[in-house]
């Protein structure tokens, strides 16, 4: 099982937000197979859910993504993606060496987005393996005549930089790594255009703008954090250069984007800058303990320097050597990785490295998902947010033609005991949208319309677009195989003796329009063999008329007396029936409960002259025949959340139990809360498991900022 807490923050300040309900979780393969799927409910921008990895997946790197119904507007970049190692024991390892491939990839970006012909230029470079690792490498450039004019290597990461004044010619670079000569073209050298350089001061960021070829005009200059203009800047060219500073005062910690603008408003250069956090140690974390044994009580103290409340997560586990991956960090994750495009190495690195090299970060990486011609462009929305729920999203097509029906009444119902009803008429596309306020677990839906022509089909709710991700094959080898039998005896030890987590159940068993003001419970009643007696001697506020052979409702209005024009919704277990005549000759002994609501009713956007709904005792509709051409199919709804189990040793009993304790994972606590400044005090356990344990707690205070910390302590036995 594999757990985890989300957190839905405004792209903007960061600040938790209740727009969306649910986030769609899955795991994903090398290839973009889906192996696992699932739906967490979020609270006020928070949730907390787990994975279970099937039994039957291979060991090999794998990476999971997360997104709301919001997010499937935009690019698939803008996703939560990280990859993790999942290795199942109980699968011959190292059964095929591994294919080593020894392919680079090297690109060239000059400062700014333009090499301008005469100005004196840094151009960074990027340098990645086939798993989009840097790697180290020799290069000279060569220009047109074949003569070496310069020469480079990496600084960190596979990156760096180095200036030159370009001529209008072609250039091309040769790297050498591991004796393998590469041949690259560097960008274009335009005649003429803008170039902007920046650099950064202590205090400032200086800015410098050259041209060729271009007439003194007014520019614009415009620094941007997250979509938040900070700074705008105007001044006509002198000479064709101009020069300003952007203090670091004006612009807030994260990515900054700095445009320079013609005169006619045309994005003509860009360049990233990088703004570390102020305050690096605003969350401290601290054990009472460095050291201690087994089956001790551990003291954690969790201390935030931020004034507003803080919802954090809280982890304890072994720190071992079969990691494949840098764990995850919120802060880095939000003022770095979330606005730059692709994979990045040692995300967290950046926040504590030098300027240069988070500097190199920015003019290679910086070429950023962010674009000034996708504003321009009018964006249509196909999915709108879940705000109040999930969202089932069907569509109704024409059984002959197989073509969307616009116009049309549908309806998704999930008999049980808590019955659940939708409805809705489909757009101009055929389309469904149907709110499940309550649908949690595997459920039975029943999918109809009263349209005899009708077919429904139901749309997945995941994105079937995927970014590319390129993910190494499994790095361990024998060497790794003491530390996978530990880890493997633990699991088992814990499957064949540990007390499970328990899912957390709903137990309101209310309808979806809440309490009836009329509730007939037939037990109480004289029990009649035929439905029309039920309703004729017992149900006074239902009238029962006959056209032709067809039976109707009618609805008396409690408040004014008369009867109610408009047709009255038949719900059997929440499922509606169109025919009256079907429940009419239904057995009344199957049915426990009549519920009648004698007034106008609103089902999403259609309208009702009252409801009556009938109740099964198991709420399973009682052997009810539907037409053949119901569908009916199972559907998976919010994922119910189990609570983490984590022992206590506090008697003598308890210490001394014979009963193994192989947790790996000490405690696992989503629901942590700071108020300001206060401290927060937390208590568990260690298992029989000796080792070093790593605590990590990340979260976002109220007003945007997010925390990290962490601690180790040892358990000897």
């Amino acid at each position: 099982t594999s757990w985890f807490k989300i957190y839905l923050v405004s792209g903007q300040s960061h600040q938790p937000i209740n727009t969306s309900k649910v986030t769609y979780v899955e795991l994903v393969g090398a290839q973009n197979q889906v192996l696992v799927q699932t739906k967490i409910e979020l609270s006020n921008g928070f949730g907390k859910g787990q994975i279970n990895i099937p039994a039957s997946i291979s060991s090999g790197n794998y990476y999971l993504r997360a997104y709301t119904r919001w997010m499937k507007n935009y690019s698939v970049d803008f996703f939560f993606h990280q990859p993790i190692t999942i290795v199942n024991t109980f699968r011959r390892l190292f059964d095929r060496e591994q294919q080593l491939n020894n392919d680079i990839d090297v690109q060239f970006f000059p400062e700014g987005g333009q090499w301008i012909d005469g100005i004196n230029h840094k151009i960074a470079f990027r340098a990645v393996d086939f798993t989009g690792k840097g790697v180290e490498f020799t290069g000279i450039i060569v220009n047109s005549k074949g003569d070496t004019i310069n020469h480079f290597k990496p600084q960190k990461f596979g990156m760096g930089t180095f200036k030159m004044i370009p001529a209008s010619q072609d250039y091309t670079a040769f790297i050498n790594h591991k004796g393998k000569t590469t041949a690259v073209k560097l960008p274009k050298v335009n005649a003429t255009g803008f170039a902007m350089q920046i650099v950064d001061t202590l205090s400032q960021f200086n800015i410098q703008i050259k041209t060729k070829g271009v007439f003194d005009q007014p520019v614009y200059v415009l620094a941007h954090t997250r979509h938040k203009v900070n700074f705008t800047f105007s001044q006509p060219l002198k000479n064709g250069a101009l020069e300003l500073t952007i203090p670091k005062s004006d612009l807030e910690a994260g990515i900054t984007h700095i445009t320079l603008f013609t005169s006619t408003g045309q994005p003509v250069c860009e360049r990233l800058v990088f703004l570390k956090p102020g305050d690096s140690k605003i969350l401290s974390v601290s054990t009472d303990r460095e050291q201690t044994s087994t089956r001790k009580k551990i003291m954690l103290d969790l201390k935030s320097k931020n004034a507003t409340i803080s919802n954090l997560s809280v982890s304890v586990m072994r720190d071992d050597s079969l990691h494949q991956f840098v764990q995850p960090d919120i802060v880095s994750y939000l003022l770095l990785s979330s606005d730059l495009k692709g994979s990045i190495e040692s995300p967290h690195a950046y926040l504590n490295a030098n300027h240069e090299t988070t500097d190199n970060l920015m003019l290679t990486h910086g070429w950023s998902r962010f674009r000034w011609e996708d504003l321009a462009e009018p964006k249509t929305i196909q999915h709108i947010p879940e705000y109040r729920a999930n969202l089932i999203e069907a569509t109704i097509l024409d059984k002959q033609t197989q073509s969307p029906i616009p116009g049309v009444i549908g309806y998704v119902s999930a008999p049980g005991k808590r019955i659940e009803l939708g409805g809705a008429i489909t757009d101009k596309n055929g389309l469904l949208l149907v709110e499940a306020n309550h649908l949690s677990g595997t459920n039975k839906l029943i999918l109809q319309s009263p349209s005899e022509k009708a077919k429904l089909e139901i749309k997945s709710p995941y994105s079937s677009s995927f970014i590319k991700f390129n993910l190494l094959p499994i790095g361990l080898s024998e060497k790794h195989t003491q530390a996978l039998i530990d880890k493997s005896i633990s699991m088992q030890i814990n499957d064949a003796f540990g007390k499970h987590a328990s899912t957390t159940l709903l137990s309101d068993s209310s309808a979806f329009y809440g309490t009836a003001p009329e509730t007939y419970l037939l037990d109480d009643y004289t029990r009649f063999p035929v439905m029309e007696e039920v309703m004729r001697e017992h149900v006074k506020s239902v009238w029962v008329r006959k056209k032709g052979d067809q039976f109707i409702f009618k609805i008396v209005d409690r408040d004014k007396g008369n009867l109610l024009d408009g047709e009255s919704l038949v719900l059997l277990d929440g499922v509606p029936i169109f025919n009256v005549n079907d429940i009419m000759a239904f057995d009344p002994l199957k049915i426990k409960q009549l519920d009648v609501l004698p007034g106008r009713y609103f089902v999403g956007s259609l309208a009702f002259d009252g409801i009556v709904s009938y109740r099964t005792y198991k709420g399973d509709l009682g052997g009810f025949k539907f037409s053949p051409e119901t569908v009916m199919i199972d559907y998976e709804g919010l994922q119910q959340y189990k609570e983490f189990y984590s022992p206590r040793y506090e008697t003598v009993p308890e210490i001394n139990s014979r009963i193994p304790d192989g947790r790996h994972l000490l405690y696992w606590n989503p629901d942590v809360q700071i108020n300001g400044t206060e401290t927060k005090q937390l208590e568990f356990y260690t298992s029989d498991q000796p080792g070093r344990y790593k605590v990590v707690v990340q979260g976002i205070a109220a007003d945007g900022t997010p925390l990290y910390g962490e601690t180790a302590f040892t358990v000897v036995r």
